[in-house]
């Protein structure tokens, strides 16, 4: 990876006297996009991974108790996505098609070569359009806590779309929020307030409110259609299946069936639900799942001398 010739800048905005808990980043020009953020863990030498977050987060919120356990052995590229964090605010719609486009720009701008794409729950399907778009782009997938397809019933949209539009904090939400079924709200919520403490819990609503409503909605509507079931078995690079084991937002069944269509996915497992990724246990579960898609594609390159 070429980081002298990244056309970027400080993000003077988060160099505050408060806690950090995800590494500071960089602003980089997208030709004909916009501007976007993304955090680096610079590790020369290692494989690249472009982490992909997931809806209504950001690159900090996702993976800032994963960096550890990955940066250890592996280069990271962790970006906000158009509409979320700090990135741009696009005028089009989001959709997953136009984010991995972006990432594809990003990736060429930062000159990095094939990556492992890391996706967690919406990142994981972008990082199979990912796959899909820019094939020469993505020498690696690992999915996590995601699906291939949705399985959203109408009923449920009318639960799910209030209630990620009340995460963001927004003043016009917050009647809506309140009517959400108590179940729902007590079943995500505590599992967040309990891994999460004071600061922390403040950093991460301050992540969230970056989202817009229009693209919670948006990235909620492409979650509700998306659907890569008819060439999802053509992925034909190594690919490792992270499944959290007590999801209820994407059901392991779900997790486990999209393995079984990947020729050669290895699954691993972690005993925890759909918001796993701010455990710290998770991490080396997940950098195990990298670190069998880096040695399989050191294997096809016949660069393995282990």
């Amino acid at each position: 990876m070429n980081t002298a010739a990244v056309p970027a800048r400080s993000d003077n905005r988060i160099k505050t006297s408060r806690p950090h808990f995800a590494p500071t980043g960089v602003f980089v020009e997208l030709p004909g996009r916009g501007t976007c953020f993304y955090r680096q863990y610079p590790n020369p030498g290692k494989p690249t991974l472009l982490l992909l977050h997931g809806m209504v987060c950001s690159s900090g919120l996702s993976w800032f108790r994963l960096f550890p356990a990955l940066s250890q052995h592996f280069n990271i590229i962790a970006p906000d996505m158009r509409g979320h964090g700090r990135s741009w605010r696009a005028s089009d719609r989001f959709t997953f098609n136009r984010a991995a486009d972006d990432m594809a720009v990003l990736l060429q701008e930062l000159d990095t070569g094939p990556v492992i794409a890391v996706g967690y729950s919406m990142g994981g399907a972008i990082a199979q359009y990912l796959w899909r778009q820019h094939p020469g782009l993505v020498s690696g997938l690992v999915l996590a806590a995601t699906n291939y397809k949705a399985r959203i019933a109408r009923h449920e949209e009318l639960v799910i779309l209030p209630f990620f539009a009340g995460i963001v904090g927004l003043s016009k939400a917050v009647e809506i929020f309140s009517h959400l079924p108590r179940g729902l709200v007590k079943r995500l919520l505590p599992k967040l307030a309990d891994q999460l403490h004071e600061d922390e819990a403040r950093w991460a609503l301050d992540e969230m409110r970056r989202t817009s409503l229009r693209v919670v909605i948006e990235t909620a509507r492409e979650m509700a259609m998306h659907d890569a079931s008819e060439w999802l078995q053509e992925i034909d690079v190594p690919t490792s299946i992270v499944i959290t084991e007590r999801d209820r937002a994407i059901p392991p069944a779900h997790q486990r069936e999209m393995a079984e269509l990947i020729d050669g996915a290895e699954c691993f497992y972690y005993d925890d639900g759909h918001l796993s990724c701010v455990t710290p246990d998770f991490g080396p579960v997940l950098a195990q799942a990298c670190l069998a898609v880096a040695r399989r594609i050191a294997v096809l390159a016949g660069t393995d001398h282990a």
